[in-house]
């Protein structure tokens, strides 16, 4: 993997202040810990800290050059690295996004672009599973989804991959039109649109805007797959010129799921109907929403030819992500659903949905944190989350955080003992609850934002099991 420095100058229009102009860079990093030999530093800003401040420390690393921007060309002393090239662009971040442009274009293998409220990272992993049966591809790691990670992904494309599975994230306007600028991606999904982030963009109807940002600035000539049960999305994809391609649960689509059924620790099955064909799917993951994100993975690989068996294999092989709708047992008849990575309306209450159907003849807990980032919906949508648990009949709501009394008194008030709900000022606490209060054959919920850290509960009850089974086995081998 190289880049010649002729390569960057013209991708980003920048100017070489000083250093030679025959330069091969081996690698980019915007992180100056991790500089290599012969490597290009970005210096990017952010809230907390200025790669321009490190940018020294990156060449006495050896790097073999560095990007700065422009109007910070005069703070930095180059004393003693004058032969190494520093590049200056007038803005570092843009720079990035262009390189990796530019790097995709280089290569011009097929791009699939996905984002939406919920499920990103999760049907980004199935789409990439499902290629991968067929193509050697090259995917967004994590969640690198944003300005910074998507750029990063690109930069690692090579002659050898034959498509490119990029997550996109938004927290502010303009986000997603841009990472589509960046990726000219071949194949669009908008999973769905939710209320998420609102704090940054304002409204349900504006993140509609964003999202939709991804299938009006996309490739003309390439492919849309639509989201036939959400309404938002099928709005965003009527005027695409390009090939479209449908899947749904509850509405006629190309790819369509029925018979939908969750079996505990067994996961979620249903029946395929693809091309008039009908075929049982199981997914060892809880959840109707993770049919959505496999019927969308089963249309993206239809495009590029895989075989129906392939696909439906490797999607019977997932297995869910740290802290999303992660099933485990506690011991004792006692199953945990950790799914505490975020949380936003919509994601509260399909996780509550799963947590009252996979409960079976046990008692469903749920220990749930604040969602953060709703902006002026706040209130609204804890009022909203303690009807819900409410409404599903709960066993018991613990609730932490600022707006837990919102949730607690909305349950009340809709029907929820007073015994059965209450507010937790802690994550201990909420753990120390459930350690007394959960029983054989109990399921225990536990989400929130991400802000809220709510997997410290699940540690807390691990580490309980962790040592009574290590008491147990003390006992039986003395």
């Amino acid at each position: 993997m190289t880049f010649h420095i002729g390569e960057i100058l013209k991708a980003t229009g920048g100017k070489i202040l000083q250093g030679g102009d025959q330069v091969v860079f081996h690698a980019i990093t915007t992180d100056s810990r991790t500089v290599t030999e012969g490597a290009l530093f970005i210096s990017l800003k952010g809230e907390k800290f200025d790669g321009h401040h490190f940018a020294i420390e990156a060449l006495e690393k050896k790097a073999g050059g560095v990007v700065i921007e422009e109007d910070r060309a005069g703070d930095i002393r180059w004393n003693g690295y004058q032969t190494r090239p520093v590049i200056v662009v007038k803005d570092t971040l843009h720079a990035l996004g262009d390189i990796a442009r530019d790097r995709r274009r280089k290569y011009g293998v097929p791009v699939v672009a996905l984002t939406g409220s919920n499920g990103k990272t999760t049907t980004k992993e199935m789409i990439s599973a499902c290629l991968e049966t067929t193509f050697p591809i090259l995917k967004t790691k994590g969640n690198l989804n944003n300005l910074i990670g998507l750029p990063l992904t690109l930069l690692n494309l090579t002659e050898k991959e034959r498509v490119v599975v990029l997550e996109m994230g938004m927290n502010v306007p303009g986000e997603i039109r841009r990472l589509t600028e960046i990726a000219e991606p071949d194949v669009g999904l908008i999973t769905n649109i939710q209320r998420a982030h609102l704090e940054g963009v304002g409204s349900l109807e504006r993140i509609k805007e964003e999202k939709g940002e991804l299938f009006r600035r996309m490739r003309r000539d390439g492919s849309i797959i639509v989201n036939q049960d959400d309404p938002r999305v099928i709005d965003l994809g009527e005027e695409f010129p390009g090939q479209k391609i449908t899947f749904g649960i509850d509405h006629p689509a190309d790819v369509m799921a029925r018979e939908i059924r969750i079996k505990g620790r067994e996961g979620t099955s249903f029946i395929l109907i693809l091309e008039g064909e009908e075929t049982e799917v199981r997914l060892p993951l809880l959840g109707k929403h993770f049919v959505h994100n496999a019927l969308s993975a089963i249309a993206a690989a239809s495009l590029f030819g895989v075989e129906p068996e392939r696909t439906i294999e490797a999607l019977e092989q997932s297995r869910p992500f740290p802290m999303r709708m992660e099933v485990f047992s506690l011991g004792n008849g006692k199953t945990l659903i950790n799914d505490a990575y975020n949380a936003n309306p919509n994601s509260m209450e399909l996780a509550l949905q799963t947590l009252s159907e996979a409960k079976g003849r046990g008692r469903a807990i749920a220990v749930l944190g604040d969602m953060l980032e709703m902006g002026e919906f706040t209130v609204e949508a804890h009022h909203q989350l303690g009807k819900k648990v409410a409404e599903l009949s709960i066993d018991l709501l613990l609730a932490i955080g600022d707006e837990a009394p919102v949730v607690v008194e909305s349950a009340i008030r809709e029907g929820l003992g007073h015994e059965r709900a209450r507010v937790v000022e802690s994550h201990s606490e909420a753990a120390s609850i459930l350690r007394e209060f959960a029983r054989e054959g109990d399921w225990i919920l536990v989400k929130g934002s991400r802000g809220m850290a709510m997997e410290k509960v699940v540690e807390g009850l691990k580490e309980r099991r962790e040592e009574r089974n290590a008491l147990s086995s003390a006992l039986s081998s003395s």
